[in-house]
């Protein structure tokens, strides 16, 4: 192959390469094996994508660069015959309780805006903005759930799964087992409530109190005492082991499985935990407001629960039936603009043709399904369309030349589509 057919890199040092001399053939499917640490990433990464992309930064503006993510400089002597290039590494990703195909690709904020800017409104109801539509920002999850679709509490029988034992006797499961567990047996003998007597037979509003609470007492601890001598140590004023803090049973629970960095608190707290249907949204997430605006009939956390291919179909069929009597022109255009994207590469018709299969389940956490091949070729529509190389008409000189990026725009000013288009960056603003 001749030398203009390749990249030719010379002298890579990165890491753990030690000068490097290289030619890897461009136009082609090149593949560096070897064993863990031998330098792979270090010369497909760290060196070849590294200075292709130092090479593209030298077009953009210094403004631009301060807010794009950089890779380091590659130590190398030359590399020659390098293209622009887009790096796809494989990320595992993590799923989570907010997390869906949807949310981590573009698709859930074309559906945003195609609600916000061309859904059904109520009589009366103001417009409303992208992000309302969206279970996972302040104005628009539901104000019960937080935009879970489903809420989480504690019941007693998981809690005290045995009455017929004294809370000396551990009653309280959902205790921790250890020191921390015997610091709040200790802080209710000081509160005067009776440890020894079974569950069962204590009085129905000490036990409320102690599984439902939501105060903090901070009351003095005596490590070791029986109920008896810590009255005594109080009636005396006598100096404390420490001052301790009480916590109600269900508190503890949902704060531990809320706030605790160790998995292994997390799972146990788990274990006393229960859901169920948020009775405010019913599952769906978003507030009343959000969920009355529809689209072809249908809400749209109904549209979120479809698979690629209903959600590609719904798309492309309801462009049809637009001009029908009631539709204003705006609307009729800010709606096919939005939809007219629902064929393009990181839309539903791009993944769709991907064969990314995957629905949003209910729980919203449908990536933690997926495999790690899927989520890789979940990115790959996302590669820009419009980045072209050689530019189209240009000759092939050999010289590297920048990567050209096509804007359409349109003679006619459009507030609808300014709108939509503002919305749109807003939305990429949020995690979603």
């Amino acid at each position: 192959m001749s030398a203009t057919g390749m990249v030719r890199v010379r002298g890579a040092r990165t890491h753990n390469l030690r000068n490097i001399d290289v030619d890897v053939p461009r136009d082609a499917l090149v593949v560096f094996t070897g064993i863990s640490g031998s330098g792979k990433s270090s010369l497909a990464f760290g060196t070849i994508y590294a200075e292709a992309q130092r090479r593209y930064f030298e077009s953009v503006s210094p403004y631009a660069r301060r807010l794009i993510d950089q890779v380091a400089v590659p130590e190398v002597d030359s590399i020659e015959g390098l293209p622009p290039a887009v790096a796809l590494q494989q990320h595992g990703g993590a799923g989570g309780s907010r997390s869906s195909v949807g949310s981590v690709t573009t698709l859930s904020n074309l559906l945003r805006m195609l609600y916000s800017r061309a859904g059904a409104y109520p009589a009366g109801q103001h417009l409303l903005h992208a992000e309302d539509f969206s279970p996972n920002t302040p104005q628009g999850a539901c104000a019960r759930c937080h935009g879970l679709g489903r809420i989480y509490d504690v019941a007693e029988t998981a809690m005290v799964p045995d009455p017929s034992l004294s809370i000396g006797e551990r009653a309280i499961a959902a205790w921790p087992p250890a020191w921390h567990g015997q610091n709040l047996r200790d802080i209710l003998v000081t509160l005067g409530h009776d440890i020894d007597t079974p569950w069962r037979k204590l009085p129905k509003k000490s036990r409320e109190w102690i599984l439902y609470t939501d105060g903090q007492p901070t009351v003095p601890v005596y490590a070791g005492f029986t109920a008896a001598e810590v009255r005594q140590a109080l009636r005396r004023k006598m100096a404390p082991s420490y001052m301790g803090t009480f916590t109600g049973v269900r508190k503890y629970v949902l704060q531990t499985f809320r706030t605790s960095k160790s998995s292994m608190m997390k799972k146990r707290a788990a274990r006393f935990l229960s859901a169920a249907i948020c009775p405010i949204c019913h599952g769906k997430r978003l507030k009343a407001s959000a969920l009355a605006v529809t689209y072809a009939g249908l809400d749209i956390s109904s549209v979120a629960h479809f698979s690629l291919n209903e959600l590609s179909s719904l798309l492309r069929d309801s462009l049809a039936p637009l001009r029908i009597k009631g539709w204003s022109a705006d609307r009729q255009l800010v709606a096919t603009r939005i939809i007219g994207n629902a064929g393009r590469p990181g839309t539903a018709e791009g993944y769709r043709q991907l064969a990314v299969r995957h629905r949003t389940r209910p729980r919203g956490d449908a990536t933690g399904t997926m495999a790690g091949g899927s989520r890789t070729r979940r990115r790959f529509p996302r590669r820009p369309d419009h980045l072209q190389w050689p530019p189209r008409g240009a000759a092939r000189s050999g010289r590297l030349g920048n990567p050209t990026v096509s804007v359409r725009s349109s003679a006619t000013s459009d507030p609808y589509a300014a709108h939509s288009t503002g919305m749109a960056a807003a939305d990429r603003r949020h995690t979603q």
